[in-house]
């Protein structure tokens, strides 16, 4: 009886908590909704959009939707814009202000009703109104009536208005003449250019009484093809390719002209082609003479392919004047330092291969396999790609040829693999035994001239020697294999230890990380401050060798690692150990004052300062609570 009064009870709960979810809570929500709609001021379907016209002091503007396009004289999925311009011309309209215009159309509210019937307008500017706004909608759609914008409002942010045909004077909830009194400039697109960087494969710039250069896009790089062969800076291409995409008409200056001597475009002082996949189509740029307008210099211009003169900026013109030699790549191997995964260098007595593991840390694989000196390693490759050529030479046939250069025995060999690995069946240098496709080889050769040591560099496979500085030969290149190698005793991410294992004559010395928080689990229990923590990492870490013991131990007590006198274990969440650190009370006969060292996982023995051991040991102790 008891469960059945209980069961009832529940259920009147349930159905009461419905009504009032049902006829309160979601009438209410309803009726605000409802509210909030009759505020509107235009209650259209804004889907059904179709126009917008515009009167202000500039004059009237109507502005079109239309279907998407392909643009003449752009590539084939290069789009126009969303919005045209139809009155008082035929034009492309600014996307970005037509929007921003049909977006505070969609949010103004009206506040209130001043009046029903005004005795003077003229108080509320609507006698002769700044703005006026007609929407045009889908045939079959009621369109609403013109909107009369009038004054702004004594306080507050808010504008006086009217529809058209009413006497009613209302308050809106923004100030809409800002953004509505534009003029044609303002909603015309001013972008010359549709296309994208990436469209454009081939540049022809010529200059009035000047040979014609000609770059085009060769695989990943761009290529000088006139007025001579050569590669071309990336830098300067960029320089074109973002005027180009970038460039504004800063005035209209003629819509239809008759006569395009007027401009100087008839035969224009420059013309910039821009050849465009995936059709060969052309986006050609006319510039003409220079006029002055209120003491500021600008040049007529005009697509090739369109009728309308414009006005551009003077700065245009510093992207373009330049000797070609200006436009030659000066780099001997440009390349992205950041993507290189493996490295050979050979030279001064060296025969190294490094390779980047886990896209993260180098090492060296051969002859001998250690990590090596991430900065080292960061510096030898900026060298490498900041080497520029002084002179440009070409490049002769043959050994003989190339020892005028002292190219035929370099005395530095560097090659170069970039991170992605080869994934198709064409073979690539290297490719079957590295893994990654190559980027080049850099080939450093010196020739004595007048006394003077001259340095030439080459890369394997292209027809060019560059005269280059000696620096990266006689200050960047390696000396010894040992000027490769990681002098860090142990390395790794601090930030994921989650704990520490200590073993030594100190005793055992255990901690954990838990949220955040670090806990002393042996010898005794308790809280361990992260500062002491922290401390002692940043002091391994900091921990480097004098030198390595060149040779593998095989037997390691010999070493005084079986056991190590002090050991250091740390490990990640998952207890996968980050780096163990090995400390020796032993060291070499003759040489006081040093320890052996070795991180577990790797083959090599160090040589440690003693007082480095001590203040490693000194940081531990420090993390135990005193008692």
């Amino acid at each position: 009886m008891k469960f059945r009064t209980t069961l009832i009870a529940a259920l009147l709960l349930a159905l009461f908590g419905a009504y009032v979810y049902f006829f309160e809570y979601k009438k209410a929500e309803e009726e605000k909704k409802q509210e909030e709609e009759e505020k509107q001021v235009f209650s259209i379907d804004w889907e059904k959009l179709e126009g917008l016209e515009i009167t202000n002091a500039h004059g009237t503007f109507l502005m079109e939707k239309r279907e998407a396009e392909a643009e003449e004289g752009g590539p084939s999925d290069a789009q126009q814009t969303e919005w045209r311009i139809t009155e008082p011309l035929h034009a492309d309209a600014d996307d970005s202000a037509i929007n921003g215009m049909v977006s505070n159309l969609k949010g103004v509210k009206l506040e209130q009703v001043v009046t029903e019937s005004p005795e003077s307008l003229e108080y509320y500017g609507l006698k002769e109104p700044e703005i006026r706004i007609a929407l045009r909608v889908a045939e079959g759609v009621e369109a609403p009536p013109p909107l009369l914008v009038g004054a702004k409002s004594p306080i507050g942010s808010n504008s006086y208005a009217m529809w058209e045909g009413d006497e009613k004077v209302l308050l809106l909830s923004t100030h809409l003449n800002p953004q509505f009194d534009k003029g044609l400039y303002d909603l015309r697109h001013k972008k010359l250019f549709a296309f994208k960087r990436e469209d454009v494969e081939r540049l022809r710039i010529l200059r009035s009484g000047d040979p014609e250069m000609e770059l085009a896009k060769e695989g990943d790089r761009w290529e000088i093809l006139l007025p001579f062969r050569a590669r071309a800076s990336e830098t300067e291409v960029d320089q074109i390719l973002n005027k180009l995409t970038t460039l504004k008409a800063e005035k209209f200056v003629d819509e239809a002209p008759k006569d395009l001597v007027d401009y100087g475009l008839e035969r224009p002082v420059w013309k910039i082609e821009a050849v465009l996949k995936p059709d060969q189509t052309k986006a050609t740029l006319l510039i003409g003479s220079l006029h002055q307008e209120q003491g500021k210099g600008y040049l007529y211009a005009k697509r090739e392919e369109r009728p309308e003169v414009v006005s551009l900026g003077m700065d245009i013109i510093g992207t373009f004047a330049k000797d070609a030699e200006e436009f030659r790549e000066k780099k001997v191997m440009p390349f992205k330092t950041w993507k290189v995964r493996k490295v050979e260098l050979d030279g001064k007595g060296l025969d190294v291969t490094l390779e980047k593991r886990d896209g993260q840390k180098w090492w060296i694989e051969a002859p001998i396999e250690a990590r090596a000196d991430g900065t080292r390693m960061s510096v030898l490759l900026g060298a490498v790609n900041r080497l520029e050529g002084v002179e440009f030479l070409e490049k002769p046939e043959g050994e003989a040829g190339l020892a005028e250069y002292g190219l035929a025995d370099p005395l530095a060999r560097v090659a170069l693999y970039e991170e992605k690995p080869t994934t198709g069946e064409e073979e690539v240098e290297g490719g079957e035994e590295a893994g990654y496709p190559l980027l080049g080889v850099l080939l450093v050769g010196m020739k004595a001239q007048e006394g003077e040591n001259v340095y030439y560099a080459t890369v394997d496979g292209e027809d060019t020697v560059y005269r280059v500085s000696g620096e990266l030969y006689e200050e960047s290149f390696p000396e010894s294999l040992d000027a490769l190698r990681s002098k860090k005793a142990i390395d790794f991410s601090q930030y994921l230890v989650t704990e520490i294992d200590a073993r030594g004559p100190e005793g055992p010395v255990v901690m954990k990380r838990k949220e955040g928080l670090w806990k002393l689990k042996k010898p005794s229990s308790g809280d361990v401050e992260k500062e002491a923590v922290d401390a002692l990492m940043t002091e391994v870490l900091a921990l480097e060798v004098d030198r390595y013991v060149e040779e593998v131990p095989e037997d390691l007590s010999a070493w005084g690692f079986e056991p190590a006198a002090s050991e250091i274990a740390f490990r990640s969440e998952d207890g996968e150990a980050l780096g163990v650190l090995l400390l020796s009370d032993q060291g070499p006969e003759g040489e006081e004052g040093l320890v052996y060292v070795k991180q577990r996982e790797e083959p090599w023995v160090g040589l440690l300062q003693a007082d480095k051991k001590k203040a490693i040991m000194d940081r531990l102790i420090a993390c135990v609570p005193e008692g």
